[in-house]
């Protein structure tokens, strides 16, 4: 039974495989696609590899919409929809991803371990941790030796706070395949957690030494090395991290942390940047990095950040409050009085906090003329439609011509 398992997996990963080819492949991948469809327009086998090289290359739009002309070619294959459903899933698009996963399961439930694997995944990242279990139950029912199911429930677990249950998934997986590199350095963040930081280093440099590649498990070695304040130990894993995978936002972050506990404020506020622009949806950035400009006395950038975080709903006087216990602690640290415009953000107040239409809106240009918000994302801080966001960009120098393609009317979904 266990043999048959294994050789359905090998068939359900057959095409995925084609996925972990080298990144100076991928644009040689397309061209050969593309002509093979220019050939043959019903070519769905062409269509969907397309489609994995867009999914790898982080073209996920592009992705779905050849995944989609394949489903229309050849709507009973469910390779095509679980590749679809992790594109929805990487677009924050849960509830397609979800239903996309779920045809997949329909089309082959007897073969569906992986399929049900990924959509415990997708309502992992929409916080519904109970049906992620559910999902991974059902992997596991399927396919016990499914090692990615086991550690997808002890991540769900972690999560729930039911730690033991998380270790002990995260030890089977590693007892099924002890190659499989993500449950070490899963576990080694809940030994970092509970402050067994020696143990978390040693899980997360198994998972690197079984593969040198794994940038999230270089991250998580840093942030335990800066929990033993080897500092520099964390910065070097933070750069290997970034030079494996530029995408990975939380390495940017923590580097900055551990730049700003250096007192190197102008390299953690460049981190804090990239970060911001790799992910502008998080409004704590904004508040993290207002900080530390705050740190520098930076204090229009600040007010700025500050306010943008305010904007988007982030407690930033709560936040402040947590981290440095009062106003005057702050100023005495700093050797400076706050300007009282900051000394307003940094208050807690009753009522939403507001600002003038024009002043939001300028903000929002700001942060669009920076490249560090799209135009939807500055129109949403703005206050105002997109189409009104870009009716108004004339008046501060800017224009639709900067804008990104997935950015211009009708992209999208």
């Amino acid at each position: 039974m266990k043999k048959a398992h294994s050789q359905k997996r090998a068939e359900a990963y057959y095409k995925r495989r084609f996925a972990q080819r080298k990144k100076a492949d991928y644009e040689c991948a397309v061209v050969d696609f593309t002509k093979a469809i220019e050939h043959n327009p019903e070519d769905v086998s062409a269509y969907t590899n397309r489609g994995v090289v867009y999914y790898n290359k982080g073209r996920f739009y592009r992705a779905i919409d050849d995944l989609s002309k394949a489903i229309n070619l050849k709507p009973d294959d469910p390779f095509a929809y679980h590749v679809r459903g992790m594109a929805y899933r990487s677009l924050l698009v849960f509830e397609k991803s979800i239903e996309d996963f779920s045809t997949a399961i329909s089309l082959k439930p007897d073969e569906a371990a992986d399929a049900y694997t990924e959509r415990g995944v997708t309502y992992h990242s929409k916080g519904d941790v109970d049906k992620a279990i559910e999902d991974y139950n059902a992997a596991i029912a399927l396919d016990p030796g499914f090692a990615e199911a086991w550690t997808g429930r002890g991540q769900a677990y972690r999560d729930k706070g039911e730690v033991d249950k998380a270790i002990g998934d995260y030890n089977k997986a590693i007892e099924l395949n002890p190659k499989f590199t993500k449950p070490y350095t899963y576990r080694g963040l809940i030994y970092n957690q509970h402050g067994e930081v020696d143990k978390a280093i040693e899980d997360h440099s198994k998972a690197i030494a079984g593969n040198p590649e794994f940038a999230e498990a270089y991250l998580n070695r840093g942030q335990a090395y800066y929990a033993k304040n080897e500092l520099d130990k964390a910065i070097t894993d933070y750069d290997r991290a970034i030079e494996i995978n530029a995408e990975l936002v939380e390495a940017y972050t923590h580097r900055g942390n551990v730049y700003r506990a250096k007192a190197e404020l102008d390299s953690a506020i460049a981190d804090y940047t990239e970060a911001l622009i790799r992910r502008p949806k998080v409004p704590e950035s904004y508040y993290v990095r207002g900080e530390a400009w705050l740190l520098a006395k930076s204090w229009e950038k600040a007010e700025t950040d500050l306010t943008a975080a305010l904007l988007q709903g982030v407690d930033v006087a709560a936040a402040f409050h947590n981290t440095h216990k009062s106003i005057a602690a702050f100023e005495e640290k700093i050797g400076s009085r706050l300007p009282k415009e900051i000394v307003v953000l940094l208050t807690q107040r009753s009522e939403p906090f507001e600002i003038d239409k024009d002043a939001r809106i300028a903000l929002g240009m700001k942060y669009y003329g920076n490249d560090e918000l799209s135009s939807g994302l500055a129109a949403r801080l703005a206050g105002v439609s997109r189409e009104e966001f870009w009716s108004l960009m004339g008046g501060y120098g800017l224009s639709l011509l900067t804008l990104d393609e997935e950015e211009l009317p009708n992209s999208g979904f």
